[in-house]
């Protein structure tokens, strides 16, 4: 249900406007973002069933006050998730967006982990 409700929302912008979004100002939020985003990996290997809520959590949150480097490590675990579902055209296009959102970041921190998590989706796309 929270999947789809996110999708639902997310479907409303373009990939342009998504990876021109606003940036997140608040220094709090900013915090609760490398928090959560760091939550989702631990999640993902100890407790998958949780790893979802924290996800659209992060999603949602960049929706609401703006974007960070942490977004794209909630977009790409959104775009897997939604890949592991069958949905892989709509994953494709969320991890797509977290590699991009990554490079324009240039934050080293998380480029890394979005390749990782992305590529794993778009293999099924771009096969090697």
């Amino acid at each position: 249900a929270i999947i789809a409700e996110t999708r639902s929302i997310l479907n409303s912008y373009s990939f342009e406007t998504l990876l021109n979004y606003k940036m997140m100002a608040d220094s709090i939020k900013i915090t609760t973002m490398k928090f959560l985003s760091r939550l989702i990996v631990s999640l993902v290997l100890t407790n998958a069933d949780f790893a979802p809520i924290v996800t659209v959590k992060v999603v949602k949150l960049s929706l609401a006050h703006g974007m960070t480097p942490m977004s794209a490590i909630g977009f790409v675990y959104f775009g897997s998730m939604l890949a592991s579902i069958g949905e892989i055209e709509e994953g494709y296009r969320f991890v797509k967006l977290a590699m991009n959102m990554a490079k324009r970041f240039g934050c080293k921190e998380v480029s890394g982990e979005v390749i990782f998590v992305a590529t794993q989706t778009i293999i099924y796309r771009e096969p090697m």
